[in-house]
């Protein structure tokens, strides 16, 4: 709630110092009060440096402590050698709110990271919230409060005032995409950089737009996920409020994290867990300011989409072909149209139209205009019609026309409207301004309308997926999990048969003449295995013997085994070996995995098993605990899904009953959490439909353990 409520004060001050100010308006430390002054901030305004006795008719002071008023806000421009001082100066005023705009800090190297750390802990004692350093400043779009540098506060037109926030981590990034988006007639509530992020990071500001009134979208760039946990809260959040959370996430590849960590001292998480919890959580992830641009023009109208079906209009065949070329790959079906409304299309378009979707109104629509409005009522009745593009060339007079009639049309309906309106400005710009005036998501080509189209529907369809109560069973007894080490097969497979996940019936000898101890208690063939915790693939030691027949068979077997791993594993430490019936029935070897992820928590993997991850490295994330629709979900993911629903006369495997054991696996990680290090059932047997899955081998590593291990036969 602090942050919170720091953040009402950032956007909203009473009164502001500018600590550093300078006559030079085109200087950083001259930026913020021109800007100020320029948008006819409505505060006090507090000068500060002892250079100067006045500035723009404003008395200027020698320090922070010479002002007579309370400050609320303090804009610092000082060279970052001075900032102790400030910071004692704001400490002895009751200044609790600072905006850092200087370099210097954390993002220069091993003495700047220690100086904000020096900062940081002194203002924590002095109950003082900073925003930044490097810093370029934030805006509160509504009441026209610019505090910062920015080039975009220099506009003498104003800010076009609406329902998105955007916080960005770089300032030129950030500030660069809102003048983008405002020529786009895209209009926001609140934009804010927080830069190094000292103390105010991306996810208070994005939480704290979530919760305005007049913010229906709320959008971010991070360079780096400051709180794991509270990216899922306010994402939670976002789909209790049908607010759209769109993320441009920096940092992805190799160079992307170097070039991050130099630019705001952060570090990047690993990008395909980062997915998974996007897709998880329903948030809108987009690949560059273009798609963020997209994805806000389309979200910014607040209207859903009940499904991935597309009808478009256009009097041009070729603009028609384009998009049904892009539907497809973007998981976008232009759908079908139905008899009766196909029919009556036809009987209001030229007969040398087509009422096939695409839909060709042809040229003719230029003259009778009704063609066009008609044929957008009939689709606008057909419920399985999802959304429905306009796609037209038309210019000038007509063109307004048109688009006039188009924003009539959508003010009386639900279902998305967009538009794709290509040519140049002068022909076709003022049609586009009708359009995007009143709310309507229009673009220049067919992609971007696609692309957005389907940003919308994913979110929607999350939306609209009811929310699941999730209740957590005790899968293990307590006796049995001890929490340290490593859990070799033998251990791991006692737990899944406690939690009713099959293994094959096994016993563990741990000297030769243990041996006599399976003679009818197992039946042949059967598989060794030895088991050490110091050795993590079996098979390269030569620890594996399959298809054992009988009794000589497996003394001969064990000695090989044995003789094996001391060669060449010498001094490895051999818990003994493993005897289990081999499983004489088919099925397709599977993987389930856990991961604690130091962001996130416990993650659960599944995938193809056996060396099939290794090489294919075909698999699906998601954060543990997940329901059973989840784990569905996640398999269905996999490139290798396939295989489990029968390929080229094989039988369906048992699916269902994969499902449930992700689910049981997903619950002990999350009751586990913080525990585990590594897990992994692999191979995790899937039989037909009806007869099961087994467990075949798996290991569990704790967090005590500093060994790390991923099992494979």
């Amino acid at each position: 709630m602090f942050k919170q409520e720091a953040m009402d004060h950032f956007l909203n001050p009473k009164s502001i110092a500018i600590v550093g100010v300078s006559k030079n308006f085109s200087s950083i430390s001259g930026k913020p009060l021109s800007n100020l002054t320029l948008h006819e901030y409505k505060g006090d305004i507090y000068p500060v440096n002892p250079k100067y006795d006045e500035i723009k008719g404003l008395t200027c002071y020698a320090s922070l402590l010479d002002i007579p008023g309370e400050v609320d806000v303090a804009l610092i421009a000082v060279s970052h050698k001075r900032i102790m001082q400030i910071l004692d100066e704001c400490e002895q005023k009751k200044i609790k709110y600072l905006v850092l705009f200087g370099s210097g800090f954390a993002e220069v190297g091993k003495e700047g990271k220690q100086l904000q750390e020096r900062v940081l802990k002194k203002a924590k004692n002095a109950g003082i919230h900073i925003l930044g350093p490097n810093c370029v400043g934030l805006l509160n779009v509504k009441e026209s409060i610019p505090i910062g540098f920015a080039t975009s506060f220099e506009t003498k037109e104003g800010f076009k005032k609406g329902n998105v926030g955007f916080a960005s981590q770089s300032g030129a990034f950030g500030f660069s995409l809102f003048g983008l988006a405002q020529e786009e007639n895209i209009g926001f509530s609140y934009i804010v950089n927080t830069g190094n992020q000292m103390d105010i990071h991306t996810l208070d500001c994005m939480e704290y737009m979530l919760e305005d009134d007049e913010t229906d979208v709320v959008a971010g760039y991070l360079e780096s996920i400051p709180d794991g946990e509270m990216l899922i809260r306010i994402a939670k959040r976002s789909k209790e409020l049908g607010k759209p959370l769109i993320i441009l996430k920096a940092g992805r590849s190799h160079l992307g994290k170097k070039a991050a960590l130099s630019h705001t001292a952060s570090l990047a998480g690993s990008e395909k867990t980062f997915e998974a919890i996007a897709k998880q959580y329903g948030l809108v992830t987009v690949n560059d300011i273009d798609d963020m641009v997209a994805a806000m023009k389309i979200f910014s109208r607040n209207k859903k989409a009940n499904g991935n079906k597309v009808v478009t209009i256009s009097n041009s065949g070729a603009a028609g072909i384009a998009m049904a070329d892009y539907s497809e790959p973007l998981g976008l079906e232009l759908v079908r149209l139905s008899p009766d409304t196909q029919s009556t299309i036809e009987r209001i378009i030229p007969p040398y139209g087509s009422a096939l979707n695409p839909i060709d109104i042809t040229a003719q629509a230029l003259k009778e205009q009704h063609i066009f409005t008609e044929t957008l009522e009939v689709l606008i009745k057909d419920d399985n019609v999802d959304t429905i593009v306009v796609q037209t060339t038309f210019g000038g007079e007509l063109g307004k026309d048109i688009c006039n009639k188009i924003a009539n049309i959508d003010k009386k309906t639900e279902k998305p409207i967009i538009v794709t309106l290509t040519g140049t400005n002068e022909l076709t710009g003022e049609g586009r301004d009708i359009l995007s005036e009143a709310g309507v998501p229009v673009f220049l080509t067919s992609y971007n309308t696609m692309l957005a189209i389907k940003y919308l529907v994913d979110y929607s369809n999350y939306y609209y997926k009811s929310n699941q109560e999730f209740s957590e069973n005790k899968q293990v007894n307590d006796e049995l999990v001890h929490n340290k080490g490593v859990w070799t097969e033998d251990k791991v497979k006692e737990m899944l048969d406690s939690m009713q996940i099959s293994v094959p019936k096994n016993i563990l000898v741990k000297n030769r003449t243990d041996l006599v101890n399976i003679e009818g208690e197992l039946e042949f063939p059967v598989v060794c295995k030895v088991v050490s915790n110091e050795i993590t693939h079996k098979t390269d030691v030569g620890g594996v013997k399959l298809g054992i027949k009988n009794s000589a068979e497996l003394k001969v077997a064990y000695d090989e085994i044995i003789n094996s791993v001391n060669k060449h594993a010498p001094g490895a430490n051999i818990n003994g070996v493993l005897i289990e019936e081999m499983i004489k029935k088919n099925g397709t070897e599977m993987f389930i995995g856990v991961k604690e992820d130091p962001q996130f928590g416990p993650l659960i993997v599944c995938g193809l098993g056996g060396i099939f991850i290794e090489v294919l490295k075909d698999a699906s994330i998601r954060r543990a605990p997940i329901q059973v629709d989840e784990a569905y979900e996640m398999l269905k993911e996999l490139k290798g899904f396939p295989l489990l629903e029968g390929v080229r006369g094989e039988k369906e495997k048992d699916v269902e009953k994969l499902t449930e054991v992700i689910v049981k696996i997903s619950q002990f990680a999350s009751q586990n959490r913080g525990k585990i290090k590594e897990m992994d059932i692999n191979p995790l047997m899937v039989l037909e439909k009806g007869e099961g899955v087994i467990a075949l081998d798996g290991v569990i590593v704790w967090k005590e353990s500093t060994t790390s291990t991923v099992t494979s036969v």
